[in-house]
């Protein structure tokens, strides 16, 4: 049976750090590198504000300096993003207003390929911004 997206959420593993033993991405060996769950990046997103734009670049760094890490994995904050926007873009399919989820188009660039794999694709979080 086929897991929904909720419970990818629910079930994700909680936040926590580690050292990395060799270069990875932009961070260096011997760095502490979050591995973030699904709900603090949701609630990461929570607390920017409802209108403010900031990159996947600025999340990834919110989260490390919020958890003392000395950064966050591009790869598992990409993946938990989209379980959290996946979990956003079921509920607005599902008639909750805008401003009753998580603001997610305000850290997903249209152009990115994890904005195309979304439900709604690049049109949908343009629109979605352009909305907000």
């Amino acid at each position: 049976m086929a897991t929904s997206w909720q419970q990818r959420f629910d079930t994700a593993k909680p936040t926590f750090s580690k050292v990395n033993d060799k270069k990875f991405a932009d961070l260096e060996a011997g760095t502490s590198v979050l591995i973030p769950s699904p709900a603090d990046i949701q609630a990461e997103i929570d607390s920017v504000g409802p209108k403010q734009q900031i990159s996947f670049g600025e999340l990834r760094k919110r989260l490390a300096e919020r958890h003392l890490a000395d950064g966050t994995c591009p790869v598992m904050c990409g993946m938990n993003l989209r379980i959290v926007a996946e979990v956003v873009f079921d509920a607005l399919d599902a008639g909750v207003p805008t401003e009753h989820v998580t603001p997610v188009w305000n850290v997903i660039d249209p152009k990115s390929g994890l904005a195309q794999k979304l439900n709604g694709g690049s049109k949908r979080v343009t629109a979605l911004r352009s909305s907000a």
